[in-house]
């Protein structure tokens, strides 16, 4: 039977990692992936017109008259 180890400089990566704050691009990114994701199959949207829904929605881009 092998014994399983952990290796300690992965470990210490992994906790310094759960313990940042991720930056405003980096959860736009997740936000507009989730989104995308959540959209059924057969939608039209492209990654742009999601993108630019959110950052209206957010008060980042002027409506579109």
């Amino acid at each position: 039977m092998t014994e399983l180890r952990t290796n300690e400089a992965l470990l210490r990566a992994l906790e310094n990692a759960a313990s940042r704050k991720p930056s405003l691009s980096q959860i736009d990114k997740q936000r507009l992936s989730f989104v995308m994701g959540s959209l059924p199959e057969d939608n039209k949207m492209t990654r742009e017109q999601v993108q630019s829904v959110l950052e209206r929605q957010e008060g980042r881009k002027l409506s579109a008259a």
